[in-house]
């Protein structure tokens, strides 16, 4: 008995906690896709422009104080933290059920001094071998910068193989 209020309790405790991180999108924000590859949830006015590169889904998202370069595709590499980002700090996520990793540091750009990267490694696999997502962020003040990576958790993928 005792064992199974300790398993009840621990299964309210996760969903509690998973309620309250669901709960912290704001309500204004919005649904803005990646064409059929992926969705954000993101504030009002967030865009997003693909861009035509040679073997990857490529874009860019850009919102008030951020702007997020996105490579979608076969064998791409670890997120690359340029090499002006100071004080870089990396951390494990779980991006719509798939590890990842954030990236923040600080940039030696005055116009875009924060930098927020994500970096899935194997959003599916196939016969190709990994599919994977590499985001790399620039955003104007600290407040920005939280934006973007609240952004990362609400990462939604669409292709399906």
């Amino acid at each position: 008995m005792r064992l199974s209020k300790t398993f009840v309790f621990a299964g309210a405790f996760v969903l509690g906690a998973y309620a309250a991180q669901a709960a912290e999108i704001p309500a204004d924000w919005v649904e803005v896709a990646a064409g059929p590859m992926f969705t954000v949830k993101a504030p009002p006015g967030t865009t997003f422009e693909r861009m035509r590169t040679g073997d990857a889904f490529a874009g860019t998202f850009r919102g008030a104080g951020f702007e997020l370069a996105v490579e979608f595709g076969y064998h791409r590499e670890e997120l690359k933290t340029p090499e002006n980002v100071r004080n870089a700090a990396m951390r494990s996520v779980v991006i719509d059920e798939k590890p990842g990793t954030v990236t923040t540091g600080a940039l030696g750009d005055p116009a875009h001094p924060y930098f927020a990267g994500l970096h899935v490694p194997a959003v599916e696999n196939d016969v190709f071998g990994p599919l994977s997502l590499v985001v790399s962020g620039a955003a104007d003040k600290p407040d920005d910068e939280a934006i973007v990576e609240r952004i990362y958790e609400t990462v939604k993928f669409g292709f399906k193989n």
